[in-house]
This record gives structure tokens, C-alpha cells and sequence, in this order.
């Protein structure tokens, strides 16, 4: 049985609006933030970031848990899971009484945080696995770029309801009541999204699972895994550290726009054209070289040279996320358990971090990010180039 567009098209909307209740933390930092001092906790900005990387930790133990059930039990049942657990934990965070709970505030978003993050660590792999099973290597580019643009389309959403609430509340307002409003979004997204994950047909279970873990698959996913975490992350959750301090208004809104548009047309031209490894390879290649002059000239001064940073650092990003995951399936070997505990483990370490490392980096100047990502391509290169001989995979 093979998926329609449609079909795939409602299972990215699905996982959009869950990765809106991922990303809106990251949105409300500031306010959290502030949330966090009024109750006598020194350092806020930096324990919000903590609570942020200490959610990743999770993520390789739910990779582990609900692809094991989705290959056990169906991928559009461990789908609606991942879909209720997030919702759940997205509600629960905006009825915390604040000023009851004190100091212990901190646990309890983090709990909760790492209550998503454990789902978000099985629902991602399942997706792509869910989406590629039968794709055509014709559409594999295509059906990539759907999966991730429509993570960075949550992460799009989120800024533009914070953006919007800002506008029309007062400072007081937001830091009161407005932060809550994001969050309680997230039953809305738990409606909708069960809806659409409820509607899409199950498909032929993934086989048999194996009894030992594929060190080999789960060493190379990880090494693949490393850059697309990053720049994800330095694209759209860390482009606010680089914003605030470049004073360059909107960064992370400006950068996941570009970034969606890009991945979309670079997909149609891949599909035709080249291979999904060819595309990864040599985004990777490009990126080693590239990454420093160009964050460099996004520290300058001068609008057009900011203008051009911004749109090169976001096409090499659209060529590596565009293809990342049909690139990752691929390595794989439909070894779906394995794939989540490699990319999980690799988006825990880098993913959770980068924000941290990011505002370190910036306080010696940007070029120290454009390094930080140079170096996040190299484990992926040598997969690349040393380990991987062999053709693309052909759908079953």
C-alpha cells in the first residue's frame, strides 16, 4: 500500500503542530525566564537554557521505547501516542500555578519538558520511517523536505503567535497571563493533529525486531545526525542568541523563512537531478569551508553583507536539513529502533547544547559559530567518504 500526498502532507501538518509544542519553550524563553527570577532563582536565562539541553537527555530512551512499539505494534499507533503525550505535557506546562509552586517551578518544567522530549525522541524516527518505507527515489528529496520543513514550520508558528501577543499585550501583560496563551494553543494542536494522525491508513509493520542493538547502524546514524542537529538548531532556536546580539530584529523569524522556502525548492531540483547523498554530501563539503567566512559577515556592520551571510548560511542549511532524512533512512537499513537510539543520542549531545554553546561563542565573536558547525561536519563527511560504498536503497 503506498502513501498519497495527501496522506503524507497530513502526517508533516501532524508532526508541525507537534513541533510547535516543542519549539514555543524556546519562543517564551525571555518571559520564562523572568518567571523563574521573581521567584528568587539567580542566573534564569541560564538555568531556561539548561532546562532546555537537560530535556535531550530523554530523547535516546523514548527513541528506544516507541520505536520499538511502532515496529512491534504499527507506526500510526506509536504516531497518535507521540501526538497525545506531547499535547499533554504542552497544557500541563501552561496551568502550572507559578506563584504556588515556588522555586520548585524549575522541576516541574522540567518534567514536563522532558515529558516531550521523550516523545519527540520516538516520533520523529517513526515519521520518516512511516513517509519512506515505499518512496520512489524520484520523491525521496521531496517527502525529506516535507518532514523537516514542517518541524521548522512549528518553530515558525510559535514565533509569530509570541510576536503577535507582543504586539497587543503590555510587557506586564505577557509576563502575567500572555505566556500562558502559547501553551494552552497546544490543545488546539492535540485536536487537530489527533484528527489527522487518526485518518492516515497503517502500514505493513516495519519486520521483525531485532534482539541486540546494530551498534554499526546506530554509530553511523549518530555521526549523520551531528550537522543537521546543529544547524537546526543554530537556524532557528539559537538565531535569537545571534539576533539579540548583532541587533539584527527578527533573526530567527527571518532565518526559518528563508531556510522553509529553500528546502522546499532545492527538493524539486534534487529529485530531478541528483541523488539525496549527492546533495547531502555536498552540502556537508560546503558547509567545512564556508561556515566561518560566513558567520563572519554576519557580524558585520553592513546590512548587505548581512543580507548575503544570512541567505548563504541558510541555502547550504536547506541543502543538508532538505535531505538529511532520507539520508539517515537510508543508512539505516530499516532498522528503525536503531535509528532512533543514533539520531537521538546525537540531537541530545548537539541539539540540547547548541543554544549554550552559541551564546559562549558569541561573547569571542561570530565566526566562533560558523567554527562550532565546521566542525559538526566533519563526523558526517567521514561516514560519507570511509564507510558508505554502496548504492541508494530501492523501495521495497
Amino acid at each position: 500500500m503506498s502513501l498519497t500526498w495527501k496522506q503524507r502532507a497530513s502526517a508533516v501538518l501532524g508532526n508541525a503542530m507537534e513541533y510547535y509544542d516543542i519549539a514555543v519553550f524556546a519562543s517564551i524563553s525571555m518571559y520564562i525566564s523572568q518567571l523563574f527570577s521573581n521567584q528568587g532563582i539567580e542566573h534564569s536565562e541560564f538555568i531556561v537554557w539548561g532546562v532546555f539541553a537537560l530535556r535531550f537527555l530523554i530523547r535516546p530512551i523514548g527513541g528506544v521505547v516507541i520505536c520499538r512499539y511502532a515496529a512491534q505494534y504499527g507506526r500510526k499507533k506509536a504516531l497518535v501516542f507521540c501526538n497525545l503525550l506531547t499535547g499533554f505535557a504542552t497544557v500541563s506546562m501552561a496551568l502550572v500555578p507559578v506563584e504556588t509552586v515556588g522555586q520548585y517551578v524549575v522541576v516541574i518544567f522540567l518534567v514536563l519538558q522532558m515529558l516531550q522530549a521523550f516523545s519527540f525522541g520516538g516520533e520523529y524516527p517513526t515519521l520518516f520511517n512511516y513517509l519512506l518505507y515505499d518512496a520512489k527515489k524520484s520523491e525521496r528529496s521531496r517527502i525529506s523536505s516535507l518532514i523537516v520543513s514542517s518541524s521548522i514550520s512549528g518553530v515558525i508558528i510559535s514565533l509569530l503567535i509570541v510576536a503577535g501577543l507582543e504586539y497587543f499585550l503590555n510587557q506586564e501583560q505577557m509576563m502575567t497571563w500572555g505566556w500562558r496563551i502559547p501553551l494552552f494553543i497546544g490543545v488546539i494542536n492535540i485536536i487537530v493533529s489527533l484528527y489527522l494522525r487518526l485518518s492516515l491508513p497503517e502500514l505493513p509493520k516495519a519486520g521483525k525486531i531485532a534482539t541486540q542493538a546494530n551498534y554499526k547502524v546506530i554509530t553511523k546514524v549518530f555521526c549523520l545526525s551531528v550537522l543537521a542537529g546543529v544547524i537546526f538548531y543554530v537556524q532557528n532556536l539559537a538565531s535569537g542568541i545571534l539576533g539579540k546580539a548583532m541587533n539584527i530584529e527578527n533573526l530567527a523569524l527571518i532565518n526559518s523563512s528563508i531556510l522553509v522556502l529553500l528546502i522546499f525548492t532545492f527538493s524539486f531540483i534534487v529529485d530531478k537531478y541528483f541523488s539525496t547523498k549527492q546533495a547531502f554530501k555536498f552540502g556537508a563539503i560546503a558547509m567545512l569551508f564556508s561556515a566561518i567566512p560566513l558567520f563572519a559577515l554576519l557580524g558585520s556592520e553592513q546590512f548587505i553583507l548581512q543580507a548575503c551571510a544570512v541567505l548563504g548560511i541558510s541555502a547550504l542549511s536547506a541543502v543538508i536539513l532538505g535531505n538529511t532524512v532520507a539520508v539517515l533512512w537510508q543508512h539505516s537499513e530499516n532498522h528503525i529502533t536503531s535509528l532512533g537510539v543514533g539520531y537521538n543520542i546525537a540531537l541530545s549531545i548537539f541539539g540540547g547544547l547548541t543554544p549554550l554553546i552559541v551564546t559562549e561563542a558569541m561573547e569571542h565573536g561570530s565566526a566562533y559559530v560558523g567554527l562550532y558547525l565546521a566542525i559538526a561536519s566533519i563526523p558526517c563527511l567521514l561516514v560519507l567518504f570511509l564507510t558508505d560504498t554502496r548504492p541508494e536503497l530501492s523501495p521495497a
